[in-house]
Formats: C-alpha cells, structure tokens, sequence
C-alpha cells in the first residue's frame, strides 16, 4: 500500500529554510521541484507562503518565467519544427502575455506566484520573471529585447544587490544567475533570436541575444569549484538537496571558468 512520506506544513519549511540561512530582507530568486521535499500540505502556495514568511516585509522573492517553447522556431530541438512551418510558427503564435501565457518546463511554485495579488511580472516573452517583495517592482521594470540575460536585466540588478540564490531540489544547471557570467565573459556567440509580441500590436519580433547553453557541462563545473571553495551552504531535502549561494559569487566564479577556457583570453587550463 503507496502511503506519503515527509508531510511537510509551512512551518515545517520555515524551519529547513531557516536552518539553510535565508533570513529576513534577502532578495531572493528560487528555482524549485517541489517533489524534492516530499509531501508539502498545500502544495505551492504553502511553499510560497513558507518562502515569504522567511523572508518578510522588507524581502523579495523572484522566480523565472521562462518560456522558451516561445523564441525562434529554428532553435528548437527533440522535436525541431520542419522549414516549411516556421514562416506558420511565426506569424500564428499568439502573443506573449506576461499573466497568462504558460511558462514552460517551469515548476509548479511560479505560476502560484505569479497569480498572487502583489506580484510583478517582466514582460519579456522568452526570459521573464515574477517577483513580489519590496524590490519587485524595480526589478521586473522594462529592459530591452535583445541580450535579456545581461548586465541590463534583472540579473545584472540582482548581482548589484548581492542577492541570493536558492535551488531548492534543483540542479546547477537550473541557475538562471549563471547566465550573467556568459555575457560578462564573452563565453557564447551572438544569434538572431525572436518571439511574438503585443506592443504596439501583435507582430513577431526579432532580437540580438547569446547562444546561451546551461546543458553542456559548464554550469555544473561551476557550482562544483564553488562548493570546493565552501561558497554554497546545504541542508539535505527528501529527495535531493537544498542550496544557498549568493548570486555576485556565482558570477564572479563563473566569469573566471569561462575565461579560462576562452581562446579571449590568456590563460587557458581547459579542464572542469
């Protein structure tokens, strides 16, 4: 007989969060599976209600709202969309709607955030995010199409606030923060990216942004050299782990890995 293991309340992840080091006032940007932790009670709202009791009035929570199913039909992979239907692809897809469209691959705690009174939601139709917090306004702000992950995006604001990232169950590859150190390092070519759009009324609109790539090994080499260097605080979960990193170290960490495996630069180890 399937009984449920690691019945969690909201005060039981207080606690785990708590115990991890996030405090009152951080700003905050979780990446999450839910399922790492067992059996919440709830489900994401009690997550979400956990996460802003922990960090108070005075913090802010952050989530990406990422929608890549979105962007130029002639990236996609597993499966691709054949020639003769991106033109179709391109003119038919509904517009990007930053409270509505679904994100994708996305965990269940984003769109609970996202339906919440307070929250605040980019409108970028691939890279978005929602926050709800004393900051989240500023940092959901409008900021340019193209380069969506740079120095002018919320990540480059999130760097500037020394703020903190939590992967809660998740891998490194799933530390959207880590993009900001491919930008700053000149680490991937630049593409012709786009996606459908509202303003000033529906069109498919293309952009410049990197060929970012968070699957080939490098952010996973880089939250090893952190954990090496005791920058990551832990607490295990049911399934998993709990991480606690602070975002301008993980990009100034990052920074340095690709620029040692870039002909860019001097030095040149090559190795993870």
């Amino acid at each position: 007989m399937n009984t449920l293991q690691n019945i969690l309340s909201k005060d039981d992840l207080i606690e785990i969060f708590q115990d991890l080091g996030i405090r009152s006032g951080m700003t905050l940007i979780v990446h999450s599976a839910l399922s790492s932790f067992g059996y919440i009670l709830g489900g994401a709202e009690t997550f979400n209600d956990a996460l802003l009791e922990t960090i108070g009035y005075h913090g802010t929570l952050i989530m990406p709202l990422q929608a890549a199913d979105r962007g130029e039909p002639s990236y996609f992979e597993h499966p691709s969309v054949p020639l003769e239907k991106m033109e179709k692809f391109r003119q038919e897809l509904p517009a990007y709607d930053p409270r509505h469209t679904e994100t994708y691959h996305m965990s269940r705690a984003v769109d609970n955030l996202r339906r919440r009174e307070r929250s605040y939601v980019s409108r970028h139709p691939v890279n978005g995010f929602v926050a709800v917090g004393r900051m989240a306004r500023i940092l959901t702000a409008e900021s340019s199409l193209s380069f969506s992950l740079g120095e002018d995006s919320l990540l480059g604001r999130l760097y500037e606030l020394r703020a903190y990232c939590f992967l809660a169950g998740v891998s490194y590859e799933n530390m959207t923060a880590l993009h900001l150190a491919e930008y700053r390092a000149e680490a991937r070519p630049v593409i012709l990216q786009g996606s459908a759009v509202s303003q000033p009324q529906p069109h498919w609109q293309k952009f410049l942004d990197l060929d970012i790539d968070s699957q080939d090994g490098c952010f996973a080499a880089i939250g090893r050299r952190l954990e090496e260097r005791g920058q990551v605080r832990k607490c295990p979960l049911y399934k998993g782990e709990g991480k606690l990193i602070r975002i301008d170290t993980a990009v100034d960490t990052g920074v340095e890995f690709f620029r040692e495996r870039s002909p860019l630069y001097p030095q040149k180890k090559n190795t993870f």
